[in-house]
């Protein structure tokens, strides 16, 4: 089934590719052999924005398209199935605080961990404005 995206999604799909391919798949071996916690890997999927993927722009992510995130998760999961699980762990508690979450904790949790995720460098900005 070939899926259209946009430009942006597909090449966010060729980043994390790219990530897996020359990142991961030459250090998971052994990593997953001393039991190691992937963080190095963590750290690089925020900087590339994976855990704002499921988080409303409102609260300071950039959502995709169902087939996008659909090609990331088996990019990831192409890697090191835990790269995939742990955005999936993350997507389940943003869509869940999205869907029930007051209108305060979807701004106090989303936003900072979307913030974090995507521009670690400006969690106060992507939180200003929202009500505490």
């Amino acid at each position: 089934m070939n899926v259209e995206m946009v430009d942006e999604e597909q090449f966010l799909v060729r980043t994390v590719r790219d990530f897996i391919d020359g990142e991961v798949k030459p250090a998971v071996n052994e990593m997953e052999h001393r039991n190691e916690y992937p963080e190095k890997f963590i750290e690089q999927m925020k900087q590339i924005g994976i855990y704002g993927l499921a988080v409303p722009e409102e609260f300071g992510g950039t959502p995709v398209s169902m087939p996008c995130y659909v090609a990331v998760t088996e990019e990831l999961a192409r890697g090191w199935m835990s790269l995939a699980g742990a955005m999936g762990g993350h997507t389940v508690v943003a869509k869940l605080l999205t869907a029930f979450g007051t209108w305060r904790s979807p701004c106090r949790h989303c936003a900072s961990t979307a913030a974090t995720a995507t521009r670690p460098s400006t969690t106060s900005s992507a939180t200003s404005g929202m009500p505490r």
